[in-house]
């Protein structure tokens, strides 16, 4: 092994995103220019290499190629796609742990008529099957991976490619936004539905309404720095749920809970 030095991994991008610093390393630019299109969404660049996080990856001697994050070698001896996959996620875990005044919760993310429709689970629990149809069906991309919370319980963009799963093969396939026909947000929106369900091939879509402790409780194990930051993340959910309906359910096709969904968000803004 070559280890993680500034020698083996000369091509460097240093940026902030959601007021974090990282600085992304590899060994070729080849690698590098693999690497770019996985930062996160709305990052800048940064002139702070000295305090930015520093990861990346090593092109080793026998053709392989090892992941690190900081001093610690997360991933060695696989190939390059492997590598990609597991600094992607390096990447986004580190950010959402450490973003400084943005709560980050595992959920997908839409919004419709300037509220936001917030979809707790972590993968294959179908929610990014759920953000797409919802964009189909008219409503604004947030995120298929994280709704962004500030301290005033608003939900920020985290517009990155919807992972979409190939149906053959469970592969994913990333996809924009405009692919879809939709367009991606750019601004804060408070919460006007939270929606906690799992795709069941057939079922019909008959929530339930949960209490305010149980809606909290279904964030809440979802949310990534809530050991990290218990009291900040307890005043983020009480002041984004506050008011807000939240429903539990079994779901069949996508598509046909979709339009369902948009009517709520409006019917439970109006009351």
């Amino acid at each position: 092994m070559r280890g993680f030095t500034d020698e083996t991994t000369p091509h460097q991008i240093a940026f902030e995103a959601y007021g974090v610093k990282i600085r992304v390393c590899a060994s070729t630019p080849e690698v590098m220019a693999r690497i770019e299109p996985m930062l996160p969404p709305g990052h800048k660049p940064t002139d702070d290499v000295l305090t930015a996080h520093r990861m990346g990856i090593v092109s080793e001697d026998d053709g392989t190629f090892s992941v690190y994050n900081s001093a610690t070698r997360v991933n060695e001896g696989g190939g390059l796609e492997l590598a990609l996959v597991v600094l992607d996620g390096q990447i986004r875990s580190y950010t959402a742990v450490h973003a400084p005044s943005r709560i980050f919760v595992h959920a997908g993310a839409v919004a419709h008529e300037g509220r936001a429709i917030v979809l707790p689970g972590y993968s294959f629990a179908g929610k990014t099957t759920l953000v797409a149809a919802l964009v189909r069906a008219g409503a604004t991309y947030y995120s298929d991976e994280f709704a962004v919370f500030d301290d005033k319980g608003l939900v920020h963009p985290y517009a990155k490619t919807l992972s979409l799963r190939r149906a053959e093969d469970q592969l994913q396939v990333e996809h924009d936004v405009t692919q879809l026909g939709g367009v991606a947000g750019d601004r804060a929106v408070p919460v006007g539905l939270v929606v906690v369900t799992y795709y069941v091939p057939g079922a019909d879509w008959k929530p339930r309404r949960l209490t305010a402790g149980q809606a909290s409780l279904a964030l809440l194990a979802n949310t990534v720095p809530a050991r990290n930051r218990p009291e900040a993340v307890l005043k983020m959910l009480t002041r984004a749920l506050e008011g807000v309906t939240t429903l539990e359910g079994e779901r069949g096709e996508a598509d046909e809970v979709a339009e369902q969904l948009l009517e709520s968000v409006v019917e439970t803004a109006a009351d």
